[in-house]
């Protein structure tokens, strides 16, 4: 087997293209030979060789795929020195009656055991992007109807049965029949808002974030989608696993409480543990490949630009201080508070000089207080000087 073919083969997508094929992904895969004309020929003549196998996903229960894979995860702890894709093939052969024969068994076991697409990925065209004129927090509820919040700090509480209360002031009626489809809680700069899920999970939302949830957690997992910070104090269900899913990683938890920084515009996630354990994935990973698991006062830190995630030893508050209206920072990059400081002022601020970026400043920033307040604290902590160009526009000299 070629590394060209291992490529695809491993790839859910394309097996979902074969096996399960919609408008959606004949349009993808059509899309991507157009722009790769020399892969075209090969592409065509390995989807004709899988095709022959008739496959369909409803030919084994949801118990028997579980026991496959199981089985086949034996297979590969107890046989090292055998060749893995030899050994699995092997194996696959005697299953030839449930048409299931893959030469590599990564894009397989993820195509198997993973459920229908994800509430958020069926509707991608319901996103929203956050704008710096938004004047408040936003509420997409899952029937598409926009509920401005107008409170610079919001709640939206999901914990009545269906019902929604916003503000503690108005409710929404629980409706007679759940829309599968998302709700979205946007958080522009500038704002911040508390959110209590179904399950009575807390979520609260740093300034430039968006929130993408169900109205009711159904099926084997409990799933969110994080653009931005939120910290989450989740209620524990250890039958049904809490997953926040950003661009890049899947955050997997029981029970626990924990920060997540991932915005778009920022080069690292950074996801830091208070209490109880997390395992975090890349999203793409491999079969072998291992989740990586943190523990209290931990932060994982995964670079997009190169996929690298290193764990350091960290005082967790430091992380969480922006839910009580306070930000600590400790030896951190002067631009890294600087952004933290542009999106909660909902402000512009820029550098004078690209070396002033790079450096390490300490401190605890009340921003409960008036702009210039801050202006003047962080003047101090990093001997520079905030110039005003106009009403929302900086320079540090």
């Amino acid at each position: 087997m070629t590394s060209f073919d291992q490529k695809f083969i491993e790839n859910p997508e394309f097996l979902k293209w074969i096996f399960n094929a919609n408008p959606a992904n004949e349009y993808y895969w059509g899309q991507y030979m157009l722009e790769h004309p020399g892969e075209k020929a090969r592409i065509l003549e390995l989807k004709d060789h899988l095709s022959e196998l008739r496959f369909s996903n409803d030919v084994l229960s949801a118990y028997e795929k579980e026991e496959l894979v199981t089985r086949i995860t034996k297979i590969i702890n107890l046989d090292p020195k055998v060749s893995r894709h030899r050994t699995i093939l092997h194996y696959f052969m005697r299953y030839a009656a449930a048409a299931i024969v893959f030469a590599a068994i990564g894009g397989l076991l993820l195509y198997l055991t993973r459920d229908k697409e994800s509430f958020y990925q069926q509707q991608p065209n319901q996103m929203v992007r956050i704008t710096s004129i938004m004047q408040g927090p936003l509420l997409i509820t899952s029937s598409g109807k926009n509920v401005e919040l107008k409170k610079s700090s919001s709640t939206v509480d999901y914990s009545r049965n269906g019902a929604v209360v916003l503000n503690n002031d108005s409710v929404i009626p629980a409706a007679n029949e759940v829309v599968d489809a998302p709700n979205q809680l946007i958080i522009p700069y500038g704002n911040q808002s508390r959110v209590v899920l179904s399950d009575n999970t807390v979520v609260w939302l740093n300034a430039g974030s968006r929130l993408v949830y169900p109205t009711l957690f159904k099926g084997k997992t409990r799933e969110v989608l994080l653009y931005g910070e939120a910290y989450f104090e989740v209620a524990k269900n250890p039958g049904k696993p809490f997953i926040v899913k950003t661009s890049d990683l899947e955050i997997k938890v029981l029970g626990t409480k924990f920060d997540v920084s991932a915005y778009d515009e920022d080069n690292v996630i950074q996801t830091v543990l208070k209490e109880g354990s997390v395992s975090i994935r890349r999203n793409g990973a491999n079969f072998f490949e291992k989740d990586i698991v943190i523990k209290p006062n931990q932060l994982a830190s995964f670079d997009k630009t190169n996929s690298d995630l290193k764990i350091h030893e960290v005082d967790a508050d430091y992380y969480t201080l922006w839910t009580e209206g306070l930000m600590s920072f400790d030896e951190i990059d002067f631009s890294r508070v600087i952004k933290k400081v542009e999106r909660y002022y909902n402000i512009s601020i820029n550098f004078s000089d690209p070396k002033t970026e790079n450096m390490r400043i300490s401190g605890k920033l009340d921003l409960k207080q008036g702009r210039n307040e801050m202006m003047e604290y962080l003047e101090k902590v990093s001997l520079s000087k905030f110039e005003q160009i106009n009403e929302n526009q900086y320079i540090i000299k």
